[in-house]
């Protein structure tokens, strides 16, 4: 579990690849960078929470815990990992919903990993999924996501990642 947690450590769409089962960056530039980008303001309103309540890391109000992941700097509360990985999985779930089981699995350990390796609170956790989900509900009703979704050169990659049967899909979790 803690080898998966270092994989999780960037902020990372290729993290998605084993649940789509093709490598994002090779297979997916168009939806990789769209992505990132409709990811920003999500980021920057997870950024606002953390400094408006401040809440300290748990390695912090406790010296027992070591974490297993780099000492990270900022705010605990929401877990920003969790907020990214969350609300990607959905936008991801959006264009693949027959995926989104394995895209929101990605998407939980994201954060949930956090916990484990005592660089967040399970309250942190939720508050960033809980976040996650709710922005990226409101990113699939804006008109920029409808037409983001209708632009041929993104229903091509969608459809090259339907082309992957279920059968040939790897393990999530190695």
């Amino acid at each position: 579990m803690e080898a998966n947690a270092w994989l999780l450590l960037e902020r990372n769409l290729g993290s998605f690849s084993r649940a789509l089962g093709v490598d994002m960056a090779k297979s997916t530039p168009q939806i990789n960078a769209a992505l990132k980008r409709f990811l920003i303001p999500v980021d920057a309103v997870m950024g606002n929470l953390k400094n408006r309540y401040q809440r300290p890391r748990p390695f912090i109000a406790e010296s027992q815990i070591q974490p297993c992941l780099p000492r990270e700097q900022g705010f605990s509360f929401p877990s920003g990992h969790s907020t990214w990985y969350r609300a990607a999985s959905e936008l991801l779930a959006d264009l693949l919903p027959e995926r989104r089981t394995r895209l929101v699995a990605v998407g939980s350990h994201g954060g949930n990993s956090r916990v484990l390796c005592g660089v967040h609170y399970p309250s942190d956790v939720q508050a960033g999924q809980r976040l996650g989900v709710a922005a990226a509900a409101q990113l699939i009703a804006s008109p920029q996501w409808r037409a983001f979704k209708a632009d041929p050169a993104v229903m091509a990659e969608v459809e090259a990642i339907r082309q992957v049967t279920d059968r040939a899909l790897p393990q999530l979790v190695r």
